[in-house]
């Protein structure tokens, strides 16, 4: 049995009596901020409090244990930090003065989201809420502990966007349970690669949730939002929320899985700037799907894809058409689809690829038949098996008329040859033939006929000269032939010297992406090939920085080009610290995707708990270093 005084406040695992752990490195007596419950602190006497995992608007969530079950769990307090303090003892909650109606208002809603999630815990891709405890004037969460890591660490681990196979089969699951959450009534408004974790089971789990008030600004409540992730309506009060909100961030997060990059922040998109089609990006996301997910990321609610059921119905679709003519393999498990289409549907094989897209080889197309167990075993040719045996007929038919026409020529070239071999020459054998007796018997007609020898001779040299006169008439006649089929040959080298024409090379440097590929004036004259995406200070993100065909040179129609594209500066201005709570300062660096650590310095200048400098001298923070930034903090001398 594991003792309480053994266990670490950082992990929960038994350390023993050594004073850092050895399993996570927290310290015992490491500073703790004085607005959170002390480490060590018992819940309802079951439930023990140790370091804090995250903090928002709403309140802090703990890593706790439960002394009862003998598991470890996260323990979630509500404690909005702009309607309550902590009291004097360092555990109870004592609400600020006019701030109790509102302070009640969360608290119920808070507790409302608690009741609808236990009753769906048969969920298996949503954070399970074991139940909640009612103490120190306020109301504690008992959560599962998820034993995996974000969403956004997945992806730096991969070290790489993924396919839109192996994105659908990670995030269609959560996707469908986000729908039922939705029929429930329940909007998560934070999805995010900060709020989905992903199992050793390489399953999606969706965490995070809050009250609405967090989730919107201009509230009573400091605003927890998502940038690339919160739908523009979440920055105003101008737009209603609805699921439509929800499909945003889900769209985004596929954008961020399929292109490595998520979308701009809502704020600083302009409808005028469109995004980056994922295609473009990565070949394995099907045109279709591409069109989809940028639908659902329009910035106009009413443009919007406004249903998650919607979404996944034209994505499940896509699958589908997509994966048509791919080997067969086995069902996925994360598509809905109608009887029919589960009979019809198939699984793209992993692709390896590196950083960028890569072009597959075509496969031969199979097709898979799946038969109820009630089926009777006499063989039936189904109506896909009948349509496919007509298309192997019609290739048959179509290779046998193909062998044909390249048979054909041939054949009668081979009867021409013949034709003139057999009877070209006869009458020069006939010649040969007849003037053989006569040389033979040639002394025996002198001797006989004396009188007829000048006649014999002279009939002789006559045949000798017609015979002469017909080969030269055929030489000629064969000159001229070659001489006509040289003149008739002359124009279609000309054609062909015509076709090779030159140009000079564009200069594609300066200009947007997006809009060359588009232009229908390049796409007849150059081949794009893969672009190659670089950070630069001095071109904004996706316009043209380099080419490998130096502008102005002289090349032919369809030359290939590479381009480089910007991916805009690699440096981002962290805010500034100045009178900020480290509680609301980190929530700032958390929300911009910055790696931080609490550092505790003694400070007579500043309150404790504010945040007194950063280890980022000039606030100027490379994001590809991914460097921790040190939060430097007050705490009482």
């Amino acid at each position: 049995m594991v003792l309480r005084e053994t266990l670490c406040m950082g992990c929960m695992r038994d350390k023993g009596t050594a004073p850092v752990c050895p399993y996570c490195g927290y310290e015992e007596g490491t500073p703790q901020y004085a607005a959170y419950l002390p480490p060590r602190t018992m819940i309802d006497s079951r439930y023990l409090v140790g370091r804090v995992l995250s903090y928002n608007g709403e309140g802090v969530q703990y890593i706790g244990y439960d002394c009862m079950k003998g598991c470890r769990v996260d323990i979630r307090e509500f404690f909005p930090d702009t309607l309550c303090v902590r009291d004097a003892d360092g555990r109870g909650v004592k609400v600020l003065d006019g701030r109790q109606i509102p302070f009640k208002a969360n608290l119920g809603d808070f507790t409302e989201i608690l009741g609808k999630l236990t009753r769906m815990r048969t969920l298996s891709c949503v954070v399970q809420v074991l139940g909640w405890v009612e103490a120190n004037n306020t109301v504690y969460a008992i959560m599962e502990h998820v034993e995996g890591i974000s969403l956004r660490d997945y992806l730096v681990q991969k070290g790489t966007m993924l396919t839109w196979q192996e994105t659908a089969d990670l995030l269609m699951p959560a996707m469908k349970t986000l729908s039922l959450l939705h029929q429930d009534g329940i909007l998560h408004r934070g999805i995010s690669a900060d709020t989905v974790f992903v199992t050793p089971q390489n399953t999606a789990k969706i965490g995070g949730f809050a009250v609405s008030a967090v989730r919107a600004a201009r509230t009573e409540l400091a605003a927890e939002l998502f940038p690339g992730y919160s739908a523009p309506e979440q920055y105003t009060a101008v737009n209603p929320h609805g699921p439509w909100t929800d499909v945003y961030a889900v769209c985004a997060l596929l954008y961020t899985c399929l292109t490595g990059q998520r979308p701009p922040e809502a704020l600083i998109r302009s409808s005028d700037k469109k995004l980056m089609p994922p295609r473009e990006r990565n070949e394995t996301v099907p045109q279709a799907v591409s069109d989809a997910i940028l639908k659902g990321l329009e910035l106009d609610i009413h443009s919007r894809i406004q249903s998650m059921d919607s979404l996944i119905s034209t994505l499940c679709g896509m699958v589908v058409e997509a994966e048509a003519s791919v080997v067969t393999g086995p069902v996925p498990a994360v598509s809905p689809m109608p009887a029919k289409a589960e009979e019809d549907m198939v699984q793209i094989p992993p692709v390896h690829r590196p950083s960028f897209k890569k072009k597959e080889e075509p496969q031969e197309e199979k097709t898979a038949y799946y038969r109820p167990a009630s089926a009777p075993a006499t063989h039936s040719v189904s109506p896909e098996e009948a349509e496919g045996r007509e298309a192997e007929r019609r290739r048959t038919r179509k290779l046998v008329l193909n062998s044909m026409l390249i048979a054909l020529p041939i054949l009668l070239l081979a009867l021409i040859l013949t034709f003139w071999l057999l009877f070209g020459g006869r009458d020069n054998q006939r010649d040969e033939e007849s003037s053989e007796p006569s040389t033979a018997s040639e002394e025996w007609l002198v001797s006989s006929y004396p009188e007829e020898e000048s006649s014999r001779r002279e009939e002789e040299s006559r045949r000798d000269e017609e015979s002469s006169r017909e080969e030269s008439s055929r030489e000629e006649e064969s000159s001229r032939e070659e001489s006509s089929r040289e003149e008739s040959s002359q124009p279609e080298s000309s054609v062909e010297e015509s076709s090779q024409a030159t140009m000079k090379m564009e200069n594609f440097v300066g200009q947007k992406y997006a809009d060359v590929v588009a232009s229908a004036a390049y796409k007849d004259l150059y081949i794009f090939t893969t672009p190659t995406y670089e950070y630069s200070d001095q071109y904004e993100e996706g316009y043209i920085m380099d080419q490998d065909v130096t502008p102005g040179l002289e090349v032919t129609p369809g030359t290939r080009v590479s381009l480089t594209v910007s991916q805009g500066s690699r440096y981002i201005e962290l805010p500034s610290y100045e009178k900020q709570t480290m509680q609301t300062y980190t929530a700032r660096l958390s929300s911009m995707g910055v790696p931080y650590t609490v550092v505790y310095r003694k400070s007579s200048d500043y309150p404790p708990g504010y945040v007194v400098g950063l280890s980022v001298s000039d606030r100027r923070y490379d994001i590809t270093s991914g460097a921790t930034v040190e939060v430097y903090v007050s705490q009482e001398e």
